[in-house]
């Protein structure tokens, strides 16, 4: 299991992402956007996979400097995610995001609620529960002194997912304390990582959306 899937659980990124066109993207992924069945949402496809979105939440091309910023944002230099943040920087070299969105409601409140898909190729074909339990160790050094992460297994339309939840307290004293879902999802030699952030305060809400999100999950290909 390749490490550098952990650190996306802790892409926390701060109010509103500019899309600067004269730098490299990291969400470079083509993705395809319609009109959902369900009222209110929009199905949304790119590579493999098919989920949705609310209407107001945005899908954005991050670039590289962005992603540097909010990084900076959420965790300053903290020693406790220096790893973290160089298995994220190598990650985005490798391409691995696929898509980012943010809940537009939240842009500009001090910590804009988001998620994202990142997506990896393990050549040894590992069972989602040997991937949940890596995950699983990777994130408990990060999450908030006094908790730890959980691991269950849901069931989703397309099938059997592992859900990592865990809470982190970001240094920056601005930045609330905050409530990461992580769903992954296997199948051959793919690996899915699912996750959605926001406040601990809004747990509720974000559940609820991300159920909904992930009851349209499925692999494409």
């Amino acid at each position: 299991m390749k490490p550098a899937l952990i650190c996306f659980a802790f892409i926390l990124l701060v109010g509103l992402i500019g899309c600067n066109r004269e730098h490299d993207t990291i969400v470079n992924a083509p993705r395809t956007e319609s009109a959902s069945s369900v009222a209110g949402w929009t199905d949304v496809s790119t590579s493999g996979i098919a989920l949705r979105f609310p209407t107001d939440w945005k899908l954005i091309d991050l670039t590289r400097e962005d992603f540097e910023q909010g990084l900076d944002n959420v965790f300053g230099s903290d020693p406790k995610f220096a790893e973290a943040r160089s298995q994220a920087g190598a990650a985005a070299q490798q391409g691995m995001m696929k898509l980012l969105a943010f809940e537009t409601a939240t842009l500009g409140s001090g910590f804009a609620t988001n998620g994202n898909v990142v997506i990896v190729d393990e050549p040894g074909q590992e069972t989602l529960e040997q991937v949940a339990e890596a995950n699983l160790g990777e994130i408990a050094p990060l999450v908030t002194n006094g908790t730890q992460p959980k691991l269950e297994y849901v069931s989703l339309q397309s099938g059997r997912s592992a859900l990592i939840r865990s809470e982190i307290t970001p240094p920056n004293p601005s930045v609330p304390v905050l409530v990461s879902l992580v769903y992954l999802d296997v199948k051959g030699s793919k690996v899915v990582a699912v996750t959605f952030t926001a406040p601990r305060t809004d747990e509720t809400h974000i559940r609820t959306i991300a159920d909904q999100v992930m009851d349209a999950f499925r692999f494409v290909d």
